[in-house]
Formats: C-alpha cells, sequence, structure tokens
C-alpha cells in the first residue's frame, strides 16, 4: 500500500459508481467511504467512458457526482494494451471458472485495466466485481502490473492501514 502523503490515482470501474449512488446497497457506505478519503487527501479519482457506458445501461450519467472524477477517455495506447491484457487471459482460459469465461464483460475490464496500466498518474484500480478481480490476477501474474486493486468489499481504512476514528 502506498505510503502516507502519497497521492493516489484511483480508476473506478463501473460497480463502484452504482454502489456509489445505491444507498440501500450493502456497499454503499463503502463506496462513499472512498470518495470521501480520496477527496479529502486529494487524491486523483478517475473514471473511464468505458465504465460510464456501462452505467448509462441503469441510470442516466448526469446523476453522477461528476466534478469529483477526471474522465478517462479510451486511446490508442490503451488499445493496444487492452488487446494485449485480452490475449493473456483468453490464453488463460482454462484457468478461469466457466461463470467468467462466459463473460462478454472481460473484454471492458481489460480495456479498463489497460487505461490504469497505461495513464501513470493511476495507481490502483477500485471495483466491487469479484470476476474482475479474477482476470486482474491472471494478468498480474502473466506480466506484473503497475496498479493495483482495491477491492470495494473492503473499507477505505482497512484497505489504506488507518485506524477509524469516528467516522
Amino acid at each position: 500500500m502506498p505510503k502516507i502523503g502519497d497521492k493516489l490515482g484511483v480508476l473506478c470501474d463501473t460497480g463502484f459508481l452504482i454502489r456509489l449512488n445505491q444507498p440501500l446497497d450493502p456497499l454503499h457506505a463503502h463506496a462513499r467511504g472512498y470518495l470521501k478519503h480520496l477527496l479529502a487527501g486529494d487524491h486523483r479519482i478517475y473514471v473511464s467512458t468505458i465504465a460510464l457506458a456501462e452505467y448509462a445501461v441503469r441510470d442516466k450519467i448526469e446523476n453522477l457526482p461528476m466534478r469529483y472524477f477526471r474522465v478517462l477517455p479510451f486511446n490508442i495506447d490503451h488499445a493496444q494494451k487492452a488487446g494485449e491484457f485480452a490475449a493473456t487471459v483468453f490464453s488463460q482460459r482454462d484457468q478461469i471458472p466457466e461463470e467468467i469465461t462466459q463473460r462478454v464483460i472481460i473484454p471492458n475490464d481489460t480495456k479498463m485495466f489497460a487505461q490504469a496500466e497505461v495513464t501513470e498518474a493511476i495507481t490502483h484500480y477500485l471495483t466491487a466485481d469479484k470476476k474482475c478481480e479474477v482476470v486482474f490476477r491472471l494478468i498480474n501474474n502473466s506480466a506484473a502490473t503497475r496498479f493495483q486493486i482495491l477491492p470495494l468489499e473492503i473499507p477505505h481504512h482497512q484497505a489504506f492501514g488507518e485506524l477509524k476514528l469516528g467516522d
């Protein structure tokens, strides 16, 4: 984990965005906690145009607190890295549970991982998706990534090794 005072760059996936705007979701408090923590520390919070497109299936993008996010478009350098990541994942299909190999979303996972990998300021990928974490481990085991996964199921204070004092 980063040292105290280090500035983070966190790319948020679609699951984070959904939980952030769903007060009844069990992970809503964690999503709000991460957002508050990152804003308080003046860390950079990114959202991919890919995640925004996925989010728009369920809700209007205008319902998100976009003022807090830096929008990351999908570019040619991301496309190249995404192809490499997808090739790694597809070459290891025999190691992936069936419910993940059938997932159409794998290319979107690899696209957003590629954005995190190519964008130097990004240090972490915040996700609520356990299947996405499986895909990440396959990629990371083949060629170590520059960024780390932050599972939304783990509260921010635990992920960053902080004491929870009256949140």
